[in-house]
C-alpha cells in the first residue's frame, strides 16, 4: 500500500476532495501554483486545492464533493481538501472505477473501487468508464431511444436500460 504525501500525491492518483469555503481556510497564502493555474497548500494531514477544473487533472482523477454530490467539471473555481489517506492509485489500464447513477437528480458519476461499500459493482478502466458514462447520459437525459421500445412506463424502462448498461 502506497503512503501518499506532498511529494507523490500528484502521480497517477484518484481522490475525492471535500469542498471548503475560502473563509474556512487555515492559511492566508497558497504554497504552490501549477502551470494550469491550480493552487495548493500542504499540511501534515493532507492538501488543499483551488482549481477551476475537477475530474481529470493531468494523469490524476480528482473529483470534488460539494453538498453531498460529486462534482466533475471545468469552469468555476472551487476549493477542496483531501487527506493523504484519501488518495488511491489511478492505473489507466486496470479495472478501477464503477459508475453510480442518481435517477432522481439525473446525475451520473464514477467512483474508485475503494468506495464500493457493497462489493457488487462492475469495475472498468478509466477509458471504458468515460465511454459508458456518455451512453448512460444519453439514456438518462434524452428520450430519443423511447421510439424503439414498446413501454408505458418510460422511467422504469430508462432505469432498466441503464442498469443493464452498468452491470454488463
Amino acid at each position: 500500500m502506497i503512503t501518499y504525501n506532498k511529494y507523490n500525491y500528484y502521480r497517477n492518483t484518484y481522490a475525492v476532495f471535500k469542498e471548503v469555503q475560502a473563509n474556512e481556510l487555515p492559511f492566508a497564502k497558497w504554497q504552490y501554483t501549477s502551470k494550469s493555474g491550480s493552487a495548493y497548500f500542504y499540511t501534515k494531514e493532507g492538501v488543499y486545492r483551488k482549481s477551476n477544473h475537477w475530474g481529470r487533472a493531468a494523469k490524476c482523477r480528482w473529483v470534488l464533493q460539494k453538498e453531498g454530490e460529486t462534482y466533475i467539471s471545468k469552469g468555476r473555481v472551487h476549493i477542496g481538501y483531501a487527506s493523504w489517506g484519501d488518495f488511491y492509485p489511478n492505473d489507466e489500464h486496470s479495472d478501477t472505477y464503477f459508475i453510480e447513477v442518481d435517477f432522481d437528480r439525473k446525475i451520473v458519476t464514477y467512483k474508485h473501487k475503494s468506495h464500493d461499500t457493497l462489493g457488487n459493482e462492475v469495475y472498468r478502466t478509466a477509458s471504458a468508464t468515460r465511454k459508458l458514462i456518455e451512453k448512460v447520459k444519453r439514456v438518462l437525459l434524452h428520450d430519443k431511444w423511447v421510439k424503439y421500445y414498446e413501454t408505458e412506463d418510460i422511467e422504469q424502462t430508462r432505469k432498466e436500460l441503464i442498469d443493464d448498461l452498468i452491470l454488463s
